[in-house]
């Protein structure tokens, strides 16, 4: 395959040439958020965007990911990854594509929103894809573009893989993804391995004991518990980062 040099200009032309499309996308994801588990309509688009590109496209992968395929001679297999799925969380920027979506949540109805930037992951994911097949006679092997769903559970993936995802389809020599960031515009960051946060969580449940008023030394209160653990853990933490930074 070419340099990267050399390339470099091919792949700006593309680029610049179906920037219109790819915002025309982003916003109109952007606008029809869903979540996790529930991305049937982001799904579908996506889909419809890659079997226009002539990828095989498999859909309902873990409950609604997307997988697709596209085979160019021997060659290694690479993977690029997006996430479907948004927040329960209410869209306050007053742009006029914002969402204005509702769905349920744990129950109760909840706005949804695109607020950690998986529609700007899908737009540069179709981009992508589109990018390299139109640059198909200047490389080797297979794509396999996956769509995530559930990423904010931290259990899409889990779904995906249960679901077969590297048995059912090619396992990948080499995978790629993507996350937006704070950074100056026009910036890369990249890095080989981990790179973003891991999610953890970890539930406790502080047990009181009710009483009268006039004897409230006969009572345990929860609240004031589990303010104080608060605290108390904070202090761990940062005793440790103090810890650390020392050496000792």
């Amino acid at each position: 395959m070419p340099g990267v040099d050399r390339l470099s200009p091919e792949v700006v032309g593309l680029v610049s040439g179906m920037y219109s499309d790819l915002e025309t996308l982003y916003k109109d994801i952007h606008s029809h958020p869903e979540l996790a588990f529930e991305e049937v309509r982001t799904a579908a688009r996506l889909a419809a965007d890659m079997r226009a590109l002539g990828f095989q496209v498999t859909e309902k992968v873990g409950k609604t990911g997307v997988v697709a395929i596209y085979r160019n001679g021997t060659g290694p297999t690479v993977l690029v990854r997006t996430e479907l799925d948004a927040l329960p969380m209410e869209e306050k920027t007053g742009l006029v594509y914002s969402s204005k979506v509702k769905a349920l949540s744990n129950g109760r109805e909840t706005f949804v929103a695109h607020s950690c930037g998986h529609d700007i992951h899908m737009a540069s994911w179709v981009g992508t894809a589109r990018a390299l097949v139109a640059m198909k006679d200047k490389w080797q092997g297979t794509l396999m573009f996956i769509a995530q769903p559930a990423e904010e559970l931290v259990s899409g993936a889990r779904a995906m893989l249960a679901d077969g995802l590297f048995t059912r389809f090619p396992k990948p020599d080499f995978a790629f993804a993507l996350h937006t960031s704070p950074a100056p515009y026009g910036t890369i960051a990249y890095n080989v391995g981990p790179m973003t946060s891991n999610s953890d969580a970890l539930e406790i449940t502080f047990k009181g004991r009710g009483g009268h008023g006039s004897a409230p030394d006969k009572t345990i209160d929860p609240i004031a518990i589990a303010a104080h653990f608060i605290t108390d853990v904070q202090t761990v933490v940062g005793r440790e980062r103090i810890r650390w930074s020392s050496g000792s």
